[in-house]
């Protein structure tokens, strides 16, 4: 079968794409020829192109718009940690921030009312600082934070602040599971989001919602609330606030361990702290 190109202007015959024969009835095996008109053929050809010039502009706008989101968050992160060390007459690299880099100095962090799980009447309480795309966090919340949970959770508690240091997808990711927390769900999406880390999107961020039966359209509706936004720029400007300079970073009873350090280092911190406070280890804990 072969294809050509008509090169005269359209008639009646070959207004349209048509199939014809060609050859005398006398082969017993005629050849098949279509003939396309041109002026079709071109008119084809323009609409492939405003097509594709279409779905070229959407995906420039779309890009555009997702950097100026990223920017215009940025900027109220920056203002954030800028009011944050204002209001307590505070800069970046003051003497009591620069104190609390001495893992043996106790400092004040608030637990606000971000999740958490164990008793709220706990003598020892664990903050951490995490941000969803940092490898370092996912293998402590994959490996360490089980065992943790597991030896001592009914003794201590443990408090999960959003420090996304890596970028908007990072702030994205914190803002989702803030919906999650909003259903219920916060700590099942959380170990969800460290389980598949990888190039967050909307995509990814629903896809999870929906794995664990959440009201989409709710959980939707949560991710453009601006409170939801702040509260996890608020967390961001205390962890700045605190001196810490990367994630993970935690404060057990005001104690900072940096990095997602062996399970028996914050054991054996857990344990100083129970002791302290007249909690005796359970039978059986490492």
């Amino acid at each position: 079968m072969t294809t050509e190109i008509d090169d005269q202007y359209p008639t009646a015959l070959d207004e349209d794409v048509e199939t014809v024969t060609k050859g005398s009835s006398q082969q017993s095996a005629p050849e098949q020829v279509i003939l396309v008109n041109k002026t079709t053929l071109n008119y084809f050809v323009i609409a492939v192109a405003f097509f594709a010039l279409g779905v070229v502009i959407t995906l420039i706008a779309a890009d555009s718009l997702a950097t100026a989101n990223a920017a215009e968050n940025q900027q109220l992160i920056e203002r954030a940690v800028a009011a944050a060390f204002d209001a307590r007459g505070e800069t970046v690299g003051s003497d009591q921030q620069v104190g609390t880099l001495d893992p043996n100095v106790r400092v004040e962090v608030s637990a606000d009312d971000d999740p958490a799980y164990g008793p709220e009447t706990a003598s020892v309480v664990m903050i951490e600082f995490s941000d969803f795309n940092c490898p370092y966090c996912g293998r402590f919340a994959r490996e360490t934070l089980p065992l943790v949970r597991e030896n001592y959770g009914d003794r201590m508690r443990f408090v999960y602040r959003d420090y996304p240091i890596l970028g908007d997808s990072s702030l994205q990711a914190a803002i989702a599971a803030e919906c999650a927390d909003a259903q219920g769900a916060f700590w099942r999406y959380h170990d969800l989001l460290f389980e598949n880390q990888r190039s967050f999107n909307q995509e990814v961020f629903v896809g999870f919602a929906q794995e664990l039966r959440l009201d989409v359209d709710q959980f939707t509706t949560c991710q453009s609330n601006s409170a939801i936004r702040d509260e996890v720029i608020a967390d961001y400007a205390d962890a700045q606030r605190l001196g810490a300079s990367g994630t993970p970073t935690f404060f057990i009873n005001g104690r900072r361990v940096v990095g997602a350090q062996p399970y028996e280092v914050f054991a054996g911190v857990i344990e100083e702290e129970l002791a302290s406070t007249g909690v005796t280890p359970a039978s059986g804990t490492p």
